[in-house]
């Protein structure tokens, strides 16, 4: 079996006795021949969710077997979800393996250990769903993931095009050709949860172009762009984006990096396209990541502009502005839900958003509203978070606690408690007014959702036999 490596990334986890495996899934694809296309698919294993025996001499050692294949998707039937038409058909490819993690002692295992691992597979273009069952050697269900795949036509001599991009934590030159992670003389280690910031704040990435000469210059000259924008817009943020003139040659290999540590908590996506002579872009490919920033504000020059007419709240659409007042809903008093109900027009609504934030602003004379910089990063941390095909993640029970009181103190989860339903603890260690306090959440109908039970916070929802509702009928 190929070598594993080992990575310490961002990720959360909790001892394996306590949670479920946790898994994360991403994939690249990239030219093969004629008929088929290469897929790379990322496997990364959180590893405090590992079940570890002691072993001799290593210390400590962790068996996953994995199970995978991809179905041709055929398309969901009505109200089903997106793997739904290919429950039923034949593999166009499948593997099974059992990946091997050791460590010389798990006494400092911590939820930044991630281990990741990767398999290749040639299949024809097309829509595919990546099927993936685990388990190991405790009494936890097998852990089942699904994932659509879409694997791209690339044609070496064709028109001009980029591969996927593989985003990874490190790319090095290296010879170890039996390295699982060797690519055209290069050690491409990927993301598998496309992770970075605190801890980890050089994002790499690898992509390869072909058909270059389509674009090419006389001088047998393409150029390549790569740059970093939030995920919400198309333009580069400062000091994010780099030029390439490169040789026209099919297939190119592009790689490079960006530093994410000064950018703050967000959902950002990384852009690559390439430009014809006449320095028009003719083909864009972009890849979306998740930087984890604590300690990074993020500016709101929207702060200081006390003069409502020059603010950029007078320039806010009407879908912006319902939008902001649904976020503002989440942590408004009484008084002010009263008053966004009698707003007479979308003008009073934006310079009723406008004095709600700067009301907050505890810290007027900063170039930033601290308070407001602050509660959109936990609704972000959310929506990456908690977003299901249901409902955006700020809106579910648990990302509604998670913007209106902070990250918890600590989480008790019992997901395979064979009497109960599937639930979490939240602990609190101060909420502010109310001291230490608890949230209980369930999957009380098995879809995944989980719905706030219980609350010691006034106002929540109480239910004072909560336990009992736990238990499965």
């Amino acid at each position: 079996m190929a070598p594993l490596v080992f990575f310490g990334l961002l990720a959360g986890g909790v001892r394996a006795q306590d949670a479920p495996l946790r898994v994360d899934v991403d994939y690249a694809s990239f030219a093969y021949d004629e008929a088929l296309s290469l897929v790379e698919i990322y496997i990364g294993v959180e590893a405090p969710s590992l079940y570890f025996e002691a072993v001799e001499p290593e210390g400590f050692a962790a068996l996953l077997p994995l199970r995978l294949d991809l179905v041709r998707n055929a398309g969901p039937e009505a109200g089903a979800g997106p793997e739904a038409g290919a429950a039923s058909a034949a593999p166009a490819w499948a593997d099974s393996t059992v990946l091997r993690f050791a460590l010389p002692d798990t006494a400092g295992m911590h939820s930044g250990h991630y281990f990741t691992h990767q398999i290749r597979a040639a299949v024809a273009p097309g829509e595919y769903v990546l099927r993936l069952a685990a388990s190991d050697a405790s009494d936890r269900p097998e852990l089942q993931l699904r994932q659509s795949l879409a694997v791209d036509r690339f044609e070496l001599d064709g028109a001009a095009a980029i591969s996927d991009i593989t985003l990874a934590t490190g790319i090095a030159p290296n010879a170890q050709r039996e390295n699982v992670f060797f690519k055209n003389g290069l050690l491409v280690h990927p993301s598998p949860n496309r992770l970075f910031g605190e801890g980890l704040p050089r994002m790499y990435y690898y992509a390869e172009t072909y058909g270059a000469g389509e674009v090419a210059s006389a001088q047998g000259q393409y150029m390549a762009y790569a740059y970093v924008a939030d995920a919400d817009r198309s333009n580069p943020l400062p000091g994010m984006e780099r030029r390439l003139e490169r040789a026209a040659r099919s297939p190119d290999i592009l790689v490079g990096s960006f530093d994410t540590g000064a950018l703050p908590t967000g959902s950002y996506a990384l852009h690559m396209a390439l430009f014809n002579d006449r320095n028009e872009g003719v083909f864009e490919r972009s890849r979306k990541f998740f930087v984890y920033n604590p300690d990074v504000s993020r500016e709101d020059p929207a702060a200081l502009e006390l003069d409502f007419e020059t603010s950029s709240y007078a320039a806010m659409t009407e879908e912006e502005v319902e939008q902001g007042l649904a976020h503002a809903r989440l942590i408004a008093n009484d008084t002010e839900r009263r008053r966004i109900r009698r707003l007479p027009d979308l003008d009073a609504r934006r310079r009723f958003l406008m004095d709600f934030w700067q009301k907050r602003d505890d810290r007027p004379m900063t170039p930033l509203n601290e308070f407001k910089d602050a509660f959109y990063s936990r609704i972000q941390y959310a929506n990456d978070r908690y977003t299901s095909t249901m409902e955006p993640g700020w809106q579910s029970d648990r990302g509604r606690v998670v913007v209106t009181y902070g990250l918890p103190s600590d989480i008790d989860p019992h997901l395979y408690d064979q009497a109960t339903v599937p639930y979490e603890i939240w602990q609190y260690n101060n909420v502010p007014g109310y001291g230490q306090s608890i949230f209980v959440f369930a999957d009380m109908n098995g879809f995944g959702r989980f719905e706030l039970l219980h609350s010691s916070v006034p106002g929540e929802r109480s239910l004072p036999n909560w336990q009992s509702a736990l238990y499965r009928r």
